[in-house]
């Protein structure tokens, strides 16, 4: 991930959302059905265009849970992709993956998304936030895809454009997750190299709930960090932990609902990863007073780097991933596969196999 660069913010201009999407057919157009594809699509927001790709499993239930997934700085969509292995599961468990790519600004950014840079210049309408929120309605019209069942993943700055969708898309978003990235709306100043924190956990919380509006309601996330992160300090990802909390607290007590989650997590375990040299790991729960399914759980990761936790042991894939982690993908599926949105919350659905 690339230091922070001052320039980038005179580059950043106040985008408008428009609705132009293009699909094209993936390299599996031409097999019959029941394979396998990966459609390829554009969209256009404010004059940006961006690019995707949807895994689309041989065989689907009726309207499918859509997971997006959100790459990192100098990753393209198709690196994640290959690196983190979601497909497999998709195909297994029957949902859908959307792989989302950035426009010729965030190339520009060493394919960084905004969030990162300039979380200030992002919202419902603006920014790469806005776009990514067309792209996930698309794909969510295209494939008849269940509304209470969508979900959103990030890397890095992926996670730091994903702190910034559970906040302003809690209507669209059923629950979130980070994986080495930073709260809502902290930005690369401080959470770069060195942890040197721009806010408080508690102003940032006041912040997020201030931008989920009318559409604020309880939004479960699950956060993955590396204790031995060298480009976003584990101290960032914790901060995002913090101030989730926080901001479900505010969300809660607007609702007039008694009780809050607490500080203290109501489940901690110890564990270590089934591979060969795995590393282990620490995982705190939270429980929310309204749901008995977590509404809060974070993997601490001894020893990781910023590398994807498990995936992909290509070399293709060294890059980006570090196979002796607990497995990303399977860990954050299992608990987004529990969740469903409501109006002013979550339920809770059975347990995926």
């Amino acid at each position: 991930m690339p230091s922070f660069d001052r320039g980038l913010m005179h580059r950043l201009s106040v985008f408008a959302l428009t609705g132009l999407a293009v699909f094209t057919a993936g390299s599996a157009s031409g097999e019959p059905a029941g394979a396998d594809r990966l459609d390829a699509g554009s969209y256009t927001s404010a004059g940006s265009t961006y690019t995707y790709q949807t895994f689309v499993p041989g065989t689907l239930p009726d309207n499918p849970a859509l997971l997006v997934m959100i790459h990192g700085c100098n990753t393209t969509a198709e690196q994640q992709r290959q690196a983190n292995e979601l497909d497999p599961i998709a195909r297994r468990a029957g949902f859908l993956v959307l792989y989302v790519d950035g426009s010729a600004l965030n190339q520009l950014q060493r394919q960084c998304w905004s969030g990162l840079f300039a979380p200030g210049l992002e919202s419902r309408t603006t920014g790469d936030a806005a776009a990514i929120a067309g792209m996930t309605r698309l794909a969510a019209e295209r494939y008849h895809v269940d509304p209470r069942r969508v979900y959103a993943l990030g890397m890095s700055s992926g996670a730091f454009e994903t702190a910034l969708l559970g906040a302003y898309f809690p209507d669209l978003f059923a629950a979130i997750g980070l994986h080495s990235g930073g709260a809502f709306g902290h930005g690369a100043p401080g959470c770069v190299g060195r942890y040197l924190p721009t806010a408080t956990s508690e102003q940032l919380a006041a912040q997020a709930f201030s931008a989920e509006g009318r559409a604020r309601r309880v939004v479960p996330m699950i956060a993955f960090h590396g204790d031995a992160d060298t480009t976003v300090p584990y101290e960032c990802g914790q901060q995002a932990v913090e101030q989730c909390r926080l901001t479900n607290n505010m969300a809660l007590a607007a609702q007039g609902v008694p009780g809050e989650i607490p500080a203290a997590a109501s489940n901690i375990r110890e564990g270590v990863a089934a591979v060969p040299d795995g590393y282990r790991y620490t995982v705190r729960t939270w429980e929310s007073p309204t749901s008995p399914c977590p509404v809060l759980q974070s993997w601490t990761i001894h020893g990781l780097d910023h590398f994807w936790s498990g995936g992909s042991s290509e070399p293709a894939a060294a890059r980006f991933t570090d196979p002796r982690g607990p497995n990303a993908a399977e860990i954050a599926w299992k608990f987004f596969s529990r969740v469903e949105r409501t109006e002013d919350g979550y339920g809770c659905r059975r347990p995926a196999p």
